[in-house]
């Protein structure tokens, strides 16, 4: 049990040889003692018991995922919905893996593989991650593992092409820092998109590209060599799209920049593109990892981090995913909220290119839900919680380059 509070302390030894008013003014506090000691043991137990990850439901899971299948995903309005076309829910499991871990298996019908026409499945699964945000609310780390028709998903994804340069010892290059999303050229639409929806007057592909330069911006006082995977000047001149230049995604900035069309052009669509150049990038250059910057969606509330379990990276991937996401929740926990919720780890065999195709540790960081208002969205108004957002990814990429010094 832990420590009583110092307030509180038994005085018994203090009553020997008192008068016998003074006794029986004693004996009548011993009931309201105990009382509170009962209380207190009660209370510490509660809380034991609610730090405890929820155990998540398999069958509400299935539900939320069945849901989604119902609407296509965003981006891909002129397909028909997922359900309509044939992917549908094999099974849903949920095992507990460790003390706060549970793995939560999707099987997914074999026409997932095939529902964008290009062959991706990243949308589609974000959606199915999506759906089930709400519901993993205080379930403590969950690896998702994807599987189609029984076998695992990572098994029919593209590997990281052959040339890339993996790194024997993690540290020696730059970090990249890498803002999700941004507009991009929508092949079905026939026109230029943006990646994500507006909330409330903003947008997640501009807030990530805002957290990032901040992220930057401390990194670089700190010494720390960083590289930025869109434009980072907010100031260059229009790009490909018409827009400005910093809210165009990076596979374009990055062909200007005058990377190889191996990093840039990978992938049938300039949504593929986009999420492969990013990881491409960052095995081009050597980096000594990859941060990805994003916010989230689902309905959920909190901080959360991601690692991919499939690509031979998932023991130093999970140690830099665990230090980015503690330092971030205990830098908004001291400086904004101290109820910010930490929706911990999150996990998958290959459900995001961003981090599957990285040659080097890589994590998404999804720091809040675009789509719940308060206090999610209301922060992400507030620079200054972007700024405190960007202190605690500094403090934490400072606290895992030390450990490989």
């Amino acid at each position: 049990m832990a420590e009583l509070p110092r307030t509180w302390r038994p005085r018994s030894s203090r009553h020997a040889g008192c008068s016998p008013a003074r006794a029986a003014t004693h004996v009548s506090t011993a009931p309201r003692a105990r009382a509170f000691l009962s209380l207190l043991v009660g209370l510490l137990a509660t809380a034991a018991v609610a730090q405890q990850p929820a155990s998540l439901d398999p069958a509400l899971l299935r539900t939320a995922i069945e849901r989604a299948l119902g609407a296509a995903p965003r981006g891909f309005e002129t397909l028909l919905a997922p359900a309509q076309t044939g992917v549908r829910v094999v099974d849903v499991d949920v095992q507990p893996i460790g003390a706060r871990r549970q793995r939560v298996t999707i099987d997914l019908s074999q026409r997932t593989l095939t529902y964008d026409p290009s062959g991706d499945v990243e949308a589609l699964l974000d959606q199915v991650v999506r759906s089930t945000a709400a519901l993993t609310a205080g379930a403590g780390d969950v690896e998702y593992r994807f599987l189609v028709d029984g076998l695992p998903l990572d098994r029919f994804l593209t590997a990281a092409p052959a040339g890339s340069r993996r790194l024997d010892r993690y540290g020696s290059g730059p970090m990249v820092v890498s803002a999700g999303h941004g507009w991009y050229w929508n092949e079905g639409a026939r026109g230029w998109r943006l990646q994500r929806d507006y909330y409330w007057g903003i947008v997640e592909d501009f807030v990530n590209w805002d957290l990032a330069q901040y992220v930057r911006e401390e990194l670089a006082a700190a010494g720390l060599a960083t590289q930025p995977a869109r434009q980072p000047d907010r100031a260059a001149p229009p790009g490909v799209s018409g827009h400005p230049g910093w809210q165009e995604a990076a596979t374009y900035f990055l062909r200007a920049l005058g990377a190889p069309p191996e990093v840039w052009g990978v992938g049938a669509t300039d949504y593929n593109r986009d999420i492969n150049s990013r990881p491409f990038y960052a095995n081009w250059i050597g980096a000594a990892a990859v941060v990805s910057i994003h916010n989230n969606g689902g309905g959920g509330t909190g901080t959360e981090t991601w690692y991919d379990t499939s690509n031979g990276l998932e023991a130093a991937s999970a140690r830099l995913a665990g230090i980015v996401n503690s330092h971030v929740v205990s830098a908004i926990r001291a400086h904004y909220s101290p109820a910010w919720p930490d929706r911990g780890l999150r996990s998958c065999n290959g459900c995001h290119g961003e981090t599957r195709l990285a040659l080097r540790p890589a994590v998404i960081l999804e720091v809040a839900f675009m789509d719940t208002r308060s206090p999610d969205n209301d922060a992400l108004h507030d620079e200054r919680f972007k700024r405190i957002v960007a202190r605690g990814i500094r403090d934490a990429l400072l606290a895992w380059a030390a450990l490989d010094d």
